[in-house]
């Protein structure tokens, strides 16, 4: 397996990510971005907006509000749609980087797929990620993180405010402030609105502070997130092995949670074994 670069270990430890160049080809970039725009026509989990419910409460709808292929999505538990997303849970060599940050003790939490509308009016959104709970956790720059996510870009993001993915580097190392003590935006001082290809790939951990910002490229920006947490985190999406698991291989059903052996208590604070060599696809 892979593991960085001196180089890309320090940026990621004082910056908080990672930009890896041109892992989907173009072909496979514009495959991903079309079959975003194929699931949207079908039954999903999407934002529930009714009120009282918290920010982040997704319900299973029949389709996409937005049927447009330009228009805003955000598509949660992925791998239903079919075998291409299940290849993505351990693509070389984001996966090989992966374990290298993390260790191999961890589990596939989360998959998600969002498009930015152009001209929406929409602000902008700065936060991280695990909800209230992870947003006052953060570990020393020489440990393990306990959450990382990679963005796969499936359109070219090439100017500024072109929702582009926007970060605070450093900012993983210090509390978000909370609502009531300053509010922090994609336009706040020290924020980076980073460039990219359709192909590449972003890494950063759950305490970075990140965000999109507005979109007047007049072009959606399409982009895949998939997000790894340690083995006895709780997964975002499911609550049980999914269905899926019997279209997978050893190490990905590893990390959809089959243990290779019954739940008991306990299990997932315990590793199996074979962890290490499962992880490593032996």
């Amino acid at each position: 397996m892979q593991t960085l670069t001196p180089a890309q270990r320090k940026q990621w430890q004082v910056d908080g990510y990672l930009h890896l160049e041109g892992v989907l080809d173009a072909d496979e970039a514009a495959f991903y971005a079309s079959e975003m725009d194929r699931i949207r026509q079908l039954p999903g989990y999407e934002p529930d907006r009714r009120p009282g419910l918290p920010i982040g409460h997704y319900a299973f709808m029949e389709h996409t509000p937005d049927r447009d292929p330009a228009g805003f999505m955000d598509r949660r538990e992925l791998l239903s749609y079919g075998q291409p997303f299940i290849d993505l849970i351990d693509r070389a060599p984001i996966f090989d980087y992966i374990v290298d940050i993390m260790g191999p003790n961890i589990l596939l939490s989360m998959t998600q797929a969002i498009t930015r509308a152009s001209g929406d009016g929409f602000p902008g959104y700065t936060h991280t990620d695990g909800g209230e709970s992870l947003r006052r956790i953060r570990v020393a720059e020489s440990s393990p993180p306990i959450a990382v996510k990679a963005m796969f870009l499936l359109s070219d993001v090439n100017e500024p405010n072109s929702g582009n993915l926007t970060v605070f580097p450093g900012s993983h190392m210090r509390p978000i402030p909370l609502p009531d003590e300053r509010q922090i935006t994609p336009y706040s001082a020290g924020a980076a609105q980073l460039m990219g290809k359709a192909g590449d790939v972003y890494l950063f951990p759950h305490a970075l502070w990140h965000g999109p910002c507005q979109n007047h490229s007049g072009q959606a920006r399409k982009c895949l997130l998939y997000n790894y947490c340690q083995l006895w985190v709780r997964c975002y999406d499911y609550d049980a092995v999914p269905d899926i698991a019997e279209c997978c291989t050893p190490r990905q059903r590893r990390l959809l949670g089959n243990l290779g052996y019954d739940f008991v208590p306990g299990s997932y604070f315990y590793v199996p074994k074979d962890q290490p060599e499962v992880i490593a696809g032996a």
